[in-house]
């Protein structure tokens, strides 16, 4: 289609307006679902609310039944206190009395006021078990029935201290909190303190899920690809092994709920609502692998880029201690990035903390670890042997008042200087250095 014929389209006079997010709701498709018949194939069961029937589903996962390699007894977190360090902005108490895991299905990903949660997926941990209750839409016209039964649950049922999610600061909660403006009807998750588990997950591992070549797990070669960051899916192959047979793939979730209102045939679904499942399990997981790195600390990470990662998580919530530890571990890398950009922040470290010898000594081994081939030909390696160059030449200068070695160092980073503002730095020190070398050879010559 040329331009003037695409101009057409767009000003053509009577042309419906198609809808980008989900199918309005015109009556025709929901006249012979119902819920009780609906729930029997699912295995669920209707409940009443003010505004009319809502399907629930209910599934149990005991203490003892594993998630891939992990139990799912170990996927319970009970303090708030690795968390707080995961996420310094989060305001709970210490002690969680009920944690609520929730994710969404929806009929799009557009978000704004056209986007549904026709599946709305919550769990929590009920005597070491895990307990899944999925509110499933069964009509565009019970929308109002299901956010009052998922209010009921989240205020009267479990009462949740905690709401964990994965990517729900920016997804799940605004479409829920949008659809119940929608309806003026009251947010229970108003005022409850949020834990965004994606965004532990990326600093702890996303440089990680990067590097085909290492597993998250044992160091094994079945580390994701870098095109599949850090989706759930992603996070949980790597880190407990889970394998997940006939998925359904996310894009083809909300074509299987309008074949549903379509045909009335909820069976498409089945497979939706075990994804769901999966994923609120996976949640559980993810978030718990979290917070037992950061209780265990440098002692409990399975490898060196995973201590770099814990190290700046406790350096941005002022445990200086456990940073440090981190990043000593994880100097001792194997990988050149890895061992150069922890000692790049532990010299930082020293040297805020004023240990300047110390410091100097880290700059001295971040200029070897600049000199292997992985590291010496990224524009980042050469950037952090500028920087190791720089600070031993302050030190030499300034604190050893050695300024032969000053010189010296002056002169190697004129050499790698790219040029601009930089090589004038540099060329201004080596002027410095020369000028107070001149005025002791001076000094010497005076009183000799």
């Amino acid at each position: 289609m040329d331009l003037r014929s695409k101009l057409r389209a767009i000003v053509r006079p009577n042309q419906p307006v198609r809808e980008l997010t989900y199918e309005p709701d015109t009556g025709r498709y929901e006249a012979g679902v119902q819920p009780t018949r609906v729930g029997e194939i699912l295995g669920g069961r209707p409940v009443s609310t003010r505004f009319g029937e809502c399907l629930i589903i209910d599934r149990r996962y005991e203490s003892n039944r594993r998630h891939g390699d992990v139990l799912i007894e170990d996927c319970q977190v009970s303090t708030a206190d690795s968390l707080k360090v995961l996420d310094p902005s989060l305001l709970v108490d210490a002690t969680l009395r009920r944690t609520v895991f929730i994710d969404l299905e929806t009929t799009g990903l557009s978000g704004g006021a056209g986007t549904v949660a026709f599946l709305v997926g919550c769990g929590y941990f009920d005597i070491g078990a895990f307990q899944v209750r999925q509110f499933l839409l069964t009509s565009m016209t019970a929308e109002r029935a299901l956010l009052e039964a998922v209010s009921q649950f989240l205020i009267d049922d479990v009462d949740a201290d905690l709401i964990v999610t994965y990517n729900g600061k920016t997804f799940d909660v605004p479409v829920m909190e949008t659809r119940w403006l929608f309806h003026r009807m009251e947010m229970p998750l108003e005022g409850v303190p949020h834990f965004d588990a994606l965004h532990a997950a990326r600093r702890l591992w996303r440089t990680r899920a990067e590097d085909p070549s290492t597993s998250l797990r044992t160091g094994s070669s079945t580390s994701p690809r870098a095109a599949d960051g850090c989706r759930l899916t992603t996070l949980e192959r790597a880190l407990f092994d889970v394998r997940r047979i006939g998925d359904v793939p996310g894009l083809e979730i909300p074509s299987r709920f309008f074949r549903f209102l379509r045909s009335g045939d909820p069976r498409p679904l089945e497979p939706v609502l075990e994804h769901n499942r999966l994923d609120l399990v996976s949640l559980a997981a993810v978030t718990a692998r979290a917070a037992r790195l950061v209780d265990d600390g440098a002692e409990g990470c399975p490898d060196c880029p995973q201590a770099l990662a814990l190290g700046r998580i406790y350096e941005r919530a002022g445990s200086r201690e456990r940073a440090e530890a981190c990043y000593r571990r994880a100097s001792n890398a194997s990988d050149g990035p890895t061992r150069a950009e922890s000692l790049y922040r532990l010299g930082l470290f020293l040297r805020r903390d004023k240990r300047f010898v110390e410091a100097a000594e880290v700059w001295r081994a971040l200029v070897a670890a600049t000199e292997e081939r992985t590291v010496s030909r990224t524009d980042v390696g050469r950037a952090l042997k500028q920087f190791a160059v720089e600070a031993l030449a302050i030190h030499a200068e300034h604190r050893d008042h050695d300024l032969s070695a000053a010189r010296e160092l002056a002169l190697f980073a004129l050499e790698d200087a790219p040029g601009g503002r930089r090589a004038d730095s540099y060329r201004h020190r080596l002027a410095r250095v020369e000028r107070k070398i001149a005025e002791k050879q001076n000094a010497q010559l005076f009183w000799s």
